[in-house]
């Protein structure tokens, strides 16, 4: 096969999945108590986030919670296309991660940590606590939903990435205030 046949074929193969997402979508999860639950989980968060957020310092960490977004939307794209993991009810259609989390639960609970929390040893603490929370608790309780399954992924291995985002995406925010700010005095 040459290079076009082949993405031909992904192509088509992709137009397949696409079809059988909807399908499964439309006729076994929209306005099921899961769906509902899902939609619940994206939209509650950023309510208590708007409640909540430090108004002056709403651009940092808005920024701060974009990287959130991105890098754990990464991380499970990849996983979920590696086969590590499954989810069996999707809020979006065309949208086969768990965006509800990603797009919600944790930039939100990582922003709000980031504005409460400056000092680094209290940040990191709660930055564990927090990865311990989403590891331990919301995890299996994802599992017993039958919203989250495990396939080649043992969930404990999300503990340190939970924490490494928090502490990188900090590390990183800082950085590029602490240069906005330098250029400014200039």
């Amino acid at each position: 096969m040459d290079n076009r046949e082949i993405a031909n074929r992904v192509l088509e193969l992709t137009l397949e999945i696409t079809r059988l997402d909807i399908y499964e979508w439309r006729y076994l999860d929209l306005f099921t108590w899961q769906w509902w639950l899902l939609l619940a989980i994206l939209i509650l968060p950023w309510i208590v986030f708007i409640k909540m957020v430090d108004k002056k310092r709403l651009p940092e960490t808005l920024l701060f919670g974009s990287w959130i977004m991105i890098i754990s939307e990464t991380f499970d794209h990849i996983g979920y296309e590696l086969g590590m993991w499954t989810y069996l009810v999707e809020i979006f259609p065309l949208f086969p991660r768990f965006e509800e989390v990603n797009f919600s639960v944790l930039p939100v609970t990582y922003m709000l940590i980031y504005q409460t929390y400056k000092d680094w040893k209290k940040y990191l603490l709660v930055i564990v606590i927090a990865a311990g929370t989403f590891t331990w608790i919301c995890e299996p309780i994802l599992i017993w939903l039958d919203l989250y399954v495990p396939l080649k992924w043992v969930p404990a291995y999300g503990f340190p990435i939970y924490v490494a985002i928090g502490l990188i995406t900090k590390w990183g925010t800082q950085k590029i205030y602490n240069l906005a700010k330098t250029e400014v005095k200039q």
